[in-house]
């Protein structure tokens, strides 16, 4: 902003004490602030204090202590802005050659006059305040010309028509388009996308183009397809400026938070439904054994009763593969090296793929160790190369690749969230048909397939995802239409070897001549409780039976002798196993306890893992195998 005269300081350096005083008087009654100074060194003693930087100096040719156009040059050092105006007695051409030199603004013979000192001073001011504008305004276009470069959101500047003008790096980069490629080019066409080349049209804001407005998806040069946000806004007169904020990086986490929350609801209903499932094929598969036991070897109805028991079979391998979608499968996880599980599973992968697909594997050495359940890791490599052989329908190449990592070289957001800092990578590539974008966004979801009606059950992929969820590691997929896909899944590395949960279901044997103990099952489902009471009592155990666990605490109190075994379910209505267990313990500290569910509660089981502590049989069961761990339980 410039100066008024009131505060515009003049700086005068003369030796001659009453001209010095003269040329202040006249000054100061014009509103400037004289700033006097007899010598040269006074003189810039005075310039270099920065609050009374002057705005011109008039300066004496003649002084004692220095040349007065050495003066000028010493004052240029330390301001360039300052204006000079030389004074002097005795003029000559090369005095006023030296004063030209060094760019003075103006050169006073003395005796000077008032009006044409004034005079001077005015139009020197002036140009002063001319000069610090200028200089202010550069070092605004300057200062919008670094944010402009280094702001991150893109920019594009184009006319009323959308032949951009200008665009900052970040733009260049959004398009993959050199600078000097998207000058001129119409930016509809550049941003390569229907709702993006709204971009340069009239859209009623005054009478300027506005263009974008909200989330669009702009294809770049090089084929990637951002989400941006763009706004347009006019500037100045025939100009717009268009802004793009890159918010591909912002969706992708969104993405994969709203499907990482649609797979926990889905597993949720999943394992709510195979529990109860579960029930039910515990009550079939039983009855079904008993009625076996009571047929003839040639009756007809045995070979009926097999069929139905089979089913149950198959019924109970399907419901748990919905409780490993759903993470909450009975497991029985051990530290092991993944290369066995592959080379173990290498002959029965290499019959399920067929001959016209070749089967390779690279197993990386000294493979770190890792803890899960060896049956599901081979359950996840059947799947996958079930998937493969499909999409390679004329044959082609399953590759199995082992590897250690670290987590700081896994890409992606996804990557760095990552608990452990190191991994076990399992990859299980093929050369199939690959596929589109849209069915990687769902490949996880149970029931989802892309197969005929008949030929996929829609879970094998979805049992993938929660058995490697369940080892508490990460699955990726990568694929591309006709170039075949990748699973990559990253299982953490074990440090300290643990020791092998509890095994289940020891072999049934003969135990009515020991059945002389007392049992209080608890447990909500009224069918099956009728079942484990008739095979209890069938093998000589007394039997209290309770409905849930304020029940058995009531039992438990009012019951007079002993209560050798606890048989109670996880999951019940008011009051879980585990605060029933915790709650007998102070009542009957003696009484041992088994869990039976089917599927893990957080209560009981850590994570869904079996805690090698806990004895627990899991649904559907059998009769033999009820009675087998019963009798392991109470000789325990």
């Amino acid at each position: 902003m410039p100066r008024s005269p009131e505060r515009l300081p003049i700086l005068i350096v003369d030796d001659d004490a009453q001209m010095l005083r003269t040329i202040g008087d006249i000054l100061r009654l014009r509103g400037y602030s004289a700033l006097l100074a007899p010598s040269a060194q006074e003189g810039l003693e005075l310039t270099r204090d920065a609050a009374r930087l002057p705005a011109i100096a008039l300066v004496d040719l003649r002084l004692p202590d220095m040349d007065g156009m050495e003066l000028v040059s010493e004052i240029r050092k330390l301001s360039e802005s300052i204006e000079i105006v030389i004074l002097t007695g005795n003029a000559s051409i090369d005095s006023a050659v030296r004063a030209l030199r060094e760019n003075s603004y103006d050169y006073l013979i003395k005796p000077v006059q008032p009006e044409q000192l004034l005079g001077s001073i005015e139009r020197a001011g002036e140009r002063w305040q001319r000069r610090r504008a200028e200089s202010a305004m550069h070092e605004s276009e300057e200062r919008l010309r670094r944010i402009f470069e280094h702001v991150g959101d893109a920019l594009f500047i184009t006319d009323d028509s959308g032949r951009i003008i200008d665009a900052n790096p970040a733009a260049c980069a959004l398009t993959a388009i050199p600078l000097e490629q998207l000058r001129d080019r119409d930016l509809r066409g550049v941003l390569g996308n229907e709702s993006a080349r709204e971009a340069g049209t009239k859209d009623t804001v005054g009478e300027s183009p506005t263009g974008l407005r909200g989330e669009v998806r702009v294809q770049g040069q090089d084929g990637e397809i951002r989400t941006v946000d763009g706004r347009s806004a006019a500037f100045a007169p025939g100009l717009v400026v268009h802004t793009l904020r890159d918010l591909t990086h912002q969706r992708r986490l969104e993405e994969e938070l709203h499907h990482s929350q649609k797979m926990d609801a889905i597993g949720q209903l999943a394992g709510g439904v195979a529990h109860d499932f579960n029930n039910l094929l515990t009550v079939i598969s039983s009855y079904t054994s008993m009625l076996l036991d009571s047929f003839e070897a040639g009756d007809a109805r045995r070979e009926d009763a097999i069929e139905v028991k089979q089913a149950a079979v198959r019924a109970a391998q399907l419901t748990r593969q919905l409780l490993a979608f759903s993470r909450k499968q009975v497991i029985q996880p051990r530290t092991l090296i993944l290369n066995s599980v592959v080379t173990e599973t290498e002959k029965m992968l290499r019959r399920l793929i067929g001959e016209d697909v070749e089967l390779v594997t690279k197993l990386a050495p000294d493979l770190y160790e890792v803890r899960a359940d060896a049956g599901q890791l081979e359950q996840v490599l059947m799947n996958l190369a079930v998937n493969a052989r499909d999409a390679m329908p004329q044959g082609g190449r399953l590759s199995i690749e082992t590897a250690n990592v670290l987590r700081s070289s896994i890409a992606g957001p996804r990557g760095a969230a990552m608990a452990a800092a190191e991994y076990v990578m399992l990859a299980v590539s093929d050369t199939g048909t690959g596929m589109p974008s849209d069915v990687q966004s769902h490949i996880f979801e149970p029931f989802f397939t892309t197969k005929e009606a008949g030929k996929g059950t829609g879970l094998g992929l979805s049992t993938v995802y929660g058995i490697v969820k369940q080892a508490g590691g990460d699955i990726r997929v990568n694929s591309e239409i006709g170039r075949g896909t990748t699973f990559t899944i990253y299982l953490p590395r074990v440090l300290e070897p643990s020791d092998e949960a509890v095994a289940t279901a020891a072999v049934a044997r003969d135990v009515e001549s020991r059945a002389d103990e007392t049992v209080l099952l608890v447990e909500d489902d009224e069918h099956l409780r009728s079942l484990a009471l008739r095979i209890l009592q069938a093998h000589g155990y007394t039997v209290l039976t309770a409905i849930d666990g304020a029940d058995a605490l009531r039992q438990a109190k009012e019951y007079a002798g002993p209560i050798d075994l606890v048989l109670s379910d996880v999951v019940m209505p008011r009051m879980s196993g585990r605060f029933l267990s915790e709650q007998l313990a102070t009542a009957r500290p003696t009484v041992k306890v088994l869990f039976m569910s089917g599927y893990t509660d957080d209560d009981v089981m850590r994570r869904g893992i079996l805690d090698r502590r806990t004895a627990f049989l899991e649904k559907p069961f059998t009769p033999e195998q009820l009675i087998s761990k019963v009798r392991q339980i109470l000789d325990g």
